[in-house]
């Protein structure tokens, strides 16, 4: 009895020793959602790049930043080092954050000084090179820089910043002066130089854009600086009036208004009795966007559903393919959630501002998955079995706008579908459903962002990963974002406006530049009617009405 019964442990011994635990650990992605330190201006987290900045203001000593709380959205996560506490943040500190994998953050700082250097007599502005410790003042060609006067220098923290050599006794720059300056218990090793000016005013730059131009221009500081202008082939010159210029040394600038789209300028800046040579420029054509009353629509072929398009309407801004939504085109094209007799975006005649016809987005739901309505500039790239879609987002672009008007009716309630939210968002079925417009130019190229040439911005709603925040994406120009709620609306996070949205409101959404002089190369306008569709969250009967699409210049 006894040997049997060993036998038998032999062999159950030997059957677990086989057993091995195949089954792959869940993939829990930890995010940095919020943190807390002494003295910050402003903090950026950036979900794609895991990476967050600090940024402070000049008088801070980065060797001793106080870290007061850090959160991460998952509770099984840890951290390689105690993050809460005090970090020399001079370089970035690396962190890895454990799950069941591990994901490398970086916690970086940023301290912007205000730095200058001038001199009198000065001829345009300063270049400034903090990287290599160097500054650059230009000065009349016929000035003598051996007698230098230097009228104001700062290039470290205020009132916190030791010069090894007062300003008093900085006159000669025949070979450049070398100069201590000490912050913090660091000593960084300034060049400053002084050099001669082969012109006394020349324009450094125009930008122009639709209705508008941007100069800037190099004079000598303490004379009537400005500029003229005048259409091309006319004879009379326009002087800038001296209230819309703005001067800084011997750098002058302005904003001109009031010209002609697609129209050809010229302008010269004057110094004194000095006068530029002529600068030659074009106004951007004021382009209008494609369909943006959504006049133009049929059925796709042998369905019940639309395209927003119609290839033989007769009318070139509605013959090809520039809105696209979830629908996809079936037979015609890529299949999307009407393949699976859910239709998100309908043509409605009977709510319409201007023509004949609107666009409803109406979130839907499947077995418990909610689909979202939306409305969006490019083009649907297929279904994700039954979890999800790809989009890619984005038609070509040239033109740089100052804002999108939109007219917009939205129905909903109360969340009924919860499946997921985005960091640092918590939401209960207790919270209303909300529609979301979002609106960007920018530089995407389709190599980087998983498009197309035509339409760009590759997004896959079932990966985070690939869902692109404007507000820090690098590619992006300008942006700017609509929210509706059930009772008002919130315009780029600013306040919210009461407002009955339930009926027609024009919204004007404006664009926030990142870069002034960039010029984009593609437009992208997202329209949802549940903010948080991306992550299968919302309220299953909620509807977005759109009509009247244009941009202001």
């Amino acid at each position: 009895m006894n040997r049997r019964l060993i036998y038998i442990l032999f062999i159950l011994s030997t059957l677990t020793g086989c057993i091995t635990n195949d089954l792959p650990y869940p993939e829990v992605v930890p995010n940095i959602t919020s943190v807390v330190a002494e003295g910050t201006e402003n903090v950026e987290i950036d979900y794609a790049d895991r990476t967050v900045t600090l940024f402070f203001p000049e008088t801070v000593d980065l060797r001793k930043v106080r870290i007061s709380s850090v959160e991460i959205d998952q509770e099984i996560a840890a951290t390689s080092v105690n993050l809460v506490g005090i970090h020399d943040l001079t370089s970035p500190l690396k962190v890895t954050i454990r799950t069941y994998s591990d994901y490398d953050w970086t916690i970086m700082a940023e301290r912007n000084v205000l730095r200058y250097f001038t001199i009198k007599d000065q001829v345009g502005s300063t270049v400034i090179d903090p990287a290599n410790c160097r500054a650059v003042a230009m000065i009349g060609k016929n000035s003598d820089v051996s007698d230098v006067t230097v009228t104001s220098l700062k290039l470290g923290p205020e009132g916190l910043t030791e010069y090894s050599m007062p300003i008093e006794a900085m006159k000669d720059f025949t070979h450049g002066i070398s100069l201590d300056v000490k912050a913090f218990d660091a000593v960084e090793v300034w060049s400053l130089y002084v050099e001669k000016s082969e012109t006394s005013v020349e324009i450094n730059k125009v930008n122009p854009w639709a209705n508008k131009v941007y100069l800037t221009a190099s004079g000598v500081a303490g004379q009537n600086n400005g500029f003229r202008y005048r259409m091309s082939g006319s004879d009379v010159w326009t002087d800038v009036p001296e209230s819309e210029i703005t001067e800084e040394g011997g750098s002058f600038t302005s904003v001109v208004s009031g010209l002609q789209p697609g129209t050809p300028y010229e302008v010269v800046a004057f110094s004194g009795d000095e006068v530029s040579e002529v600068a030659e420029f074009t106004t951007e054509y004021a382009t209008p966007i494609p369909n943006g009353s959504f006049e133009y629509a049929t059925k796709v072929a042998g369905k019940d559903y639309y395209k927003f398009y119609d290839p033989d309407c007769g009318v070139e801004e509605g013959m090809y393919m520039f809105w696209g939504s979830g629908n996809g085109e079936g037979p015609e094209g890529i299949n999307g959630s009407a393949n699976l007799g859910i239709v998100i975006t309908y043509i409605d005649t009977d709510e319409k501002v201007d023509g004949k016809q609107s666009v409803r987005a109406q979130t839907s739901q499947m077995v418990g998955m909610l689909a979202a309505g939306n409305l969006f500039t490019g083009q649907f790239a297929g279904l994700v079995g039954t979890s999800g879609g790809k989009v890619n987002f984005g038609r070509p672009w040239n033109t740089r706008p100052v804002a999108l008007r939109i007219y917009c009716k939205y129905v909903t309630g109360k969340m009924d579908i919860i499946n997921g939210m985005p960091p640092g968002v918590n939401l209960s079925k207790e919270d209303y459903d909300c529609a979301e417009i979002k609106f960007a130019i920018g530089q995407w190229d389709h190599k980087q962002y998983g498009g197309t040439q035509e339409s760009p911005v590759h997004i896959n709603t079932t990966d985070p990963r690939t869902f692109v925040d404007f507000n820090t994406d690098r590619s992006t120009i300008a942006n700017g974002s609509l929210v509706i709620h059930h009772d008002g609306y919130v315009l780029d996070n600013a306040a919210k406006v009461d407002a009955e949205t339930d009926k027609w409101i024009e919204y004007i959404i404006p664009l926030n530049y990142h870069s002034m002089d960039a010029l984009p190369t593609h437009l992208i306008i997202s329209c949802a009617s549940s903010r948080y569709g991306d992550y299968f969250t919302g309220c299953s009967h909620s509807a977005l009405w759109i009509d009247a699409a244009e941009l202001i210049y």
